[in-house]
């Protein structure tokens, strides 16, 4: 095989695991909105 073939299917494998990385944290999974408390709910205010 061409190297060149070799390290273009490379860099596209590489591009999309990258695209479905940054999918996967767009949609917000329970552990990422953990790091962030200002984003939960607030109950202590309604009581």
């Amino acid at each position: 095989m061409n190297l060149h073939l070799i390290a273009g299917v490379a860099v596209l494998l590489l591009l999309v695991a990258v695209s479905a990385y940054r999918e996967a944290l767009r949609n917000e999974p329970i552990g990422h909105i953990r790091m962030n408390p200002e984003k939960m709910p607030q109950f202590d205010e309604h009581e």
